[in-house]
């Protein structure tokens, strides 16, 4: 039934955002909000672990990516920095942005995600470098600007002005960012 209760929030949140009450996800089941609370201690705790669920999802999906021997080494950085869970219910930017304002402790755990979760990068950008695939550059530095553009995009919406999906403005950004850093001539 928990997962139950999950799946009918993502599928709120999806409809509504974050303004999704206990009561939108008891009516869609077709429960009572006791039954749900029976389950489940509040919304916060729903998100978190939709949150949780999601990052992951987000590991599994990198794991995969990191052990396919039919990936280039160049898709390889590409599909893991331009990575979103499949079903991701916090793709639309404004869905982020208020988790951001409403669901700080939530919010967090995205953020040392997103701040923290660079292991496999370091590792493809060093295989890129000792081959002579990718030129050496300053990985902290590329770090902080994938960061600072990912969080631009959700702060100033301009995604979401030019009818962008998070999955489709992070692709864009993935592709700006590793043009730079590919030697000439490399596929």
């Amino acid at each position: 039934m928990r997962e139950r209760i999950i799946q009918a929030s993502e599928d709120e949140i999806i409809k509504r955002g974050l303004k999704f009450s206990i009561r939108d996800v008891a009516k869609l089941l077709g429960i009572s909000t006791k039954t749900v609370y029976q389950y489940v201690e509040s919304k916060e705790s729903i998100i978190g672990a939709i949150v949780e669920r999601s990052i992951s999802e987000m590991r599994n999906a990198e794991k995969e990516i990191m052990g396919d021997s039919s990936l280039s080494l160049r898709h390889k950085l590409h599909q893991t920095l331009a990575l979103l869970p499949r079903g991701f219910v916090f793709q639309d930017i404004h869905i982020l942005e208020e988790l951001k304002q409403r669901y700080p402790a939530q919010w967090q755990e995205v953020d040392n995600y997103v701040r923290k979760g660079w292991d496999n990068i370091r590792l493809l950008v060093e295989e890129g470098v000792a081959t002579g695939e990718i030129r050496e550059f300053d990985l902290e530095l590329f770090i902080q600007v994938y960061i600072g553009a990912f969080y631009h995009l959700m702060e100033h919406r301009h995604a979401a002005r030019n009818g962008l999906s998070l999955e489709k403005a992070l692709g864009q950004m993935v592709d700006l960012l590793l043009v730079g850093i590919y030697k000439e001539g490399t596929k």
